[in-house]
């Protein structure tokens, strides 16, 4: 009977120390890993954002061909959710859903796990500009194990074992999108793509700022960051109503030849800051806005209908219509190009005013 004693006493033990361990040990953990990617920010973070293009880089994802996968809501908005059912132990079953967007910058997943056990954890997809058109991809994932099943993290490196899926997941979209052909110049893609850098230079220009910021003015006849903004809304949407007018109207093919800059030059010329051009008092901004989200939200609602003609419009018609200005002739995409041009050439202010020595801190 002692013996016996003896025994179930060391098993209470032995049982005891692990459990008595795991009180000790984290249940939180965090893995993250980062690439570099030679495709433009927006384009990397438009295919990101949509989850069903996880199926084609998610090493999660490839694990059985025959699971089953389900989908509800509309993908790259908030509240899309893709679920998956799989016969494989290792692959189970769960879904996850789009939890919040940061546009043009993060993407916040949550997911769901059912089967072979329950679990909720956070991940995350996060774009970065780098230098030559290339952007940095980090993606995230937040682990939670509650006690005593934490004591795993002790025994297996969680950590480094989705550290490793994450990186080969990262590798193949890498793969992905520097095998797709790049927007050539001259083309609606990049026309397209040129509009939505400008909105995303923009986006992290102003991010952040205070009012007292965005209120500031280097001297009495310089403009602050929120003239800059009103400006460039203010114009756009000016522009665009020129240009579509003029659009309307019969083709003019025979004058392509006296169109005189190339696109490229009319960037250049157009994001030339050491050339300053008076503009008319209409357009001068007054000061009105106070934060930056609400100006982005109005550059967002301005640009809408210009995104759509560019889609819906003809490269060969846009071409084909040639525009009188005080400068010079520009075929039709050219004047759409100027739009977004302009804007890069009041980011550029907007630095100039940041970079002032007076500038607040916050």
């Amino acid at each position: 009977m002692k013996a016996l004693k003896k025994i179930l006493i060391v098993l209470a033990i032995l049982i005891a120390i692990p459990l008595i361990i795991a009180l000790f040990l984290k249940k939180d953990y965090a893995v993250e890993r980062e690439i570099t990617i030679n495709r433009p920010k927006q384009e990397v973070f438009d295919y990101v954002k949509h989850l069903k293009n996880q199926d084609n880089y998610s090493k999660w994802a490839m694990m059985d061909p025959d699971m089953k996968k389900t989908y509800r809501g509309t993908d790259a908005t908030v509240g899309f959710v893709s679920a998956w059912d799989s016969e494989d132990k290792n692959v189970g079953a769960g879904e996850q859903e789009i939890k919040k967007i940061t546009e043009g910058e993060r993407v916040d997943f949550e997911l769901r796990f059912i089967r072979p056990f329950e679990s909720t954890e956070a991940a995350y997809m996060i774009t970065e500009a780098s230098p030559e058109d290339q952007t940095n991809v980090k993606w995230g994932f937040n682990g939670h194990m509650n006690y005593p099943m934490n004591l795993m993290l002790l025994f297996m490196d969680f950590e480094e074992m989705i550290a490793s899926d994450l990186d080969t997941g990262l590798t193949r979209l890498k793969g992905v999108l520097e095998s797709r052909p790049m927007a050539a110049n001259g083309s609606k893609e990049f026309l397209l793509e040129y509009f939505n850098r400008t909105t995303s230079d923009l986006e992290k220009s102003v991010a952040g700022l205070s009012e007292a910021q965005l209120k500031f003015k280097p001297a009495a006849d310089k403009w602050s960051v929120s003239q800059c903004l009103e400006h460039i809304i203010a114009t756009e949407k000016m522009l665009f109503g020129m240009s579509e007018k003029e659009l309307e109207k019969p083709a003019q093919p025979e004058l392509k030849g006296e169109v005189k800059l190339s696109d490229k030059e009319l960037i250049a010329a157009m994001t030339d800051r050491s050339e300053k051009h008076k503009t008319s008092k209409a357009l001068e901004g007054q000061g009105l806005y106070t934060d930056p989200q609400t100006a982005l939200n109005d550059l967002s609602v301005a640009r809408k209908p210009v995104l759509t003609y560019i889609q819906n419009a003809s490269l060969e018609d846009l071409r084909n219509h040639v525009i009188d200005y005080p400068t010079g002739k520009a075929d039709g995409y050219q004047s759409l190009l100027f739009i977004a041009a302009h804007c890069a050439r009041h980011t550029l202010q907007i630095e100039e005013v940041k970079s002032d020595a007076g500038f607040p801190k916050n």
